[in-house]
C-alpha cells in the first residue's frame, strides 16, 4: 500500500511540473496577431562624425588643414676647441651641443617663423616636416633678439611648403580656443588644446635688454606648451596663428625639466608682422633699432627705484618711497615740451657688485603712467607701447615733494 501511494505521488508531480512548464512557455512567446504590437530596436550603421563633439570635428579639421605647416627646427652648435688641456687636448674637447624646437612656415619662399632662443648659437640648422622623415637644410635671414623672434629659410621641395594664415592678433578675446602645435620635449608634432586664459603685460620682462624684453604684452593660454613647443603656433578654432608659443611658468620636473602647468605664453602675431619686413631683408633687430623705431618721451630713467634708495638719502632730499627718478631730457623732446626736469645733483652710491653708479637726488621723479604705478623701466615702456600714434599719456609726476600732473604726446625720436 505504502508503494502505490508513492507510484501515485510521482505521477500527480510529473503532471503539474509539465502544466507549469507549458504556462510559463506560454507567458514567452510571441503575442497572436490579434495583441497590440511591440516595438523592436533597429540597429543603426556606425557614423564616426556623429560619435565626436563640435569642438572635437573642429579642432580635428584645423589639425588636418593646417598640421602640416609646423615643422621640427634641429640645431647643432659646435665648441670652441680648446688647448687648455695640452698633450690630452685632442681627447678631451666638447662634444658638439644639439638641441631642438618648433616652427611654422609663412610663404612659398621657405621661410619660417620660430624663438631667437631656438636658433640661438646655432651652427647647423635642420628642419623636419609632417610625416616626413628627411631633413632638410636651413638657414637665418633675420634675427630680433629683444623680441625672441628669428626668420630662418629652408631648402626643401615647394610642395612640403604648406603656408600657415596670420591672424589678428589684436581680435584674440580671454576665453576663445587656443591650439598649441609643437614638438615638445623632441616628440614630433604634437597638438595640445585649451583656451586664451589672459592678455597680459609681459611678466618675463625683466631686464632692459635680452631675449624678450621688448615683448610688452603675452597671451597667456592653459593649452600644454612644453620645452621643445617654443616657436611653434598658436592658433585660433579657424586655424590663423594668433602667436609664436615662447615660454612657461613651471616648478622643475622629476627629471630636471620644466614642466607644463597650465601657464603658457605666446608672443601676439600681429608683433611679428610688425617686424617681418626687417627680418625679411636680413636685419638683426637690436634694442636700441626698437627703441628708435617706437614713440616715446625723451628721457632716461635711474636704473634704480626709489624703493632702491638708500632711506637716509630719501630722507635728505625729501623722496618718495616708489617711482622713478628722470636723469636726462633730450632736446627738443616731448618731455621737454611738457617741462619735465631731470636731476642737476646727484649722488655717488657703491653696489653690491662693486659697481658705483650715480643717483638723481633732485630730478621729476615719475609716480604714474596712465594711473599705472612706475617701478621700473618695463612699467613705463608697456604704457607707451599700448599708446596709437599721436595719444597722450597722463603722468604723475614728483617735484620738490608735492605731486602735479603732466600731459606728454609721446612720439618718435630720430
Amino acid at each position: 500500500m505504502p508503494m502505490r501511494n508513492s507510484i501515485v505521488l510521482g505521477l500527480l508531480l510529473v503532471v503539474g511540473g509539465g502544466v507549469a512548464w507549458f504556462n510559463l512557455s506560454k507567458s514567452q512567446s510571441p503575442l497572436p496577431a490579434s495583441s497590440e504590437p511591440q516595438v523592436q530596436a533597429q540597429a543603426q550603421p556606425f557614423d564616426p562624425s556623429r560619435a565626436l563633439l563640435e569642438n572635437e570635428r573642429n579642432t580635428i579639421d584645423v589639425v588636418q588643414r593646417t598640421g602640416d605647416g609646423v615643422v621640427f627646427v634641429a640645431v647643432r652648435t659646435a665648441p670652441q676647441a680648446s688647448r687648455d688641456f695640452g698633450f690630452f687636448a685632442p681627447f678631451l674637447q666638447p662634444q658638439p651641443q644639439e638641441g631642438s624646437g618648433s616652427g611654422f612656415v609663412i610663404d612659398q619662399d621657405g621661410l619660417i617663423l620660430t624663438n631667437y632662443h631656438v636658433i640661438e648659437g646655432a651652427d647647423q640648422i635642420t628642419v623636419r616636416f609632417h610625416n616626413d622623415p628627411k631633413s632638410y637644410p636651413a638657414r637665418v635671414i633675420g634675427r630680433a633678439e629683444p623680441l625672441d623672434m628669428a626668420l630662418i629659410r629652408v631648402q626643401a621641395p615647394r610642395e612640403r611648403l604648406k603656408p600657415m594664415r596670420l591672424a589678428d592678433s589684436d581680435q584674440v578675446r580671454v576665453g576663445q580656443k587656443a591650439i598649441a602645435m609643437g614638438n615638445p620635449f623632441g616628440l614630433e608634432f604634437t597638438v595640445t588644446e585649451g583656451i586664451v586664459s589672459a592678455i597680459r603685460r609681459n611678466p618675463n620682462d625683466g631686464s632692459a635688454s635680452g631675449k624678450g624684453a621688448f615683448v610688452p604684452t603675452v597671451i597667456q593660454t592653459d593649452a600644454a606648451i612644453n620645452p621643445g613647443n617654443s616657436g611653434g603656433p598658436l592658433l585660433n578654432s579657424r586655424g590663423e596663428v594668433i602667436g609664436i608659443n615662447t615660454f612657461i611658468y613651471s616648478s622643475v620636473g622629476a627629471f630636471g625639466a620644466a614642466q607644463s602647468a597650465g601657464i603658457g605664453f605666446a608672443i601676439p602675431i600681429n608683433l611679428a608682422k610688425q617686424y617681418l619686413n626687417d627680418l625679411k631683408a636680413g636685419k638683426d633687430i637690436t634694442a636700441e633699432e626698437i627703441v628708435r623705431s617706437r614713440p616715446r618721451l625723451g628721457v632716461t630713467l635711474s636704473l634704480l627705484s626709489m624703493a632702491e634708495y638708500p632711506e637716509n638719502i630719501r630722507r635728505q632730499n625729501r623722496l618718495p618711497d616708489t617711482g622713478l627718478m628722470i636723469q636726462q631730457v633730450e632736446r627738443g623732446s616731448p618731455a621737454e615740451r611738457a617741462g619735465l626736469r631731470p636731476a642737476t645733483r646727484t649722488v655717488q652710491l657703491q653696489l653690491r657688485t662693486g659697481q658705483v653708479i650715480e643717483l638723481g637726488v633732485n630730478g621729476d621723479i615719475l609716480l604714474e603712467a596712465d594711473g599705472n604705478p612706475i617701478n621700473n623701466i618695463n612699467d613705463l615702456r608697456a604704457v607707451l607701447l599700448s599708446k596709437k600714434p599721436g595719444e597722450a599719456v597722463n603722468l604723475k609726476v614728483w617735484r620738490d615733494g608735492q605731486t602735479r600732473e603732466v600731459r606728454v604726446v609721446p612720439q618718435v625720436i630720430r
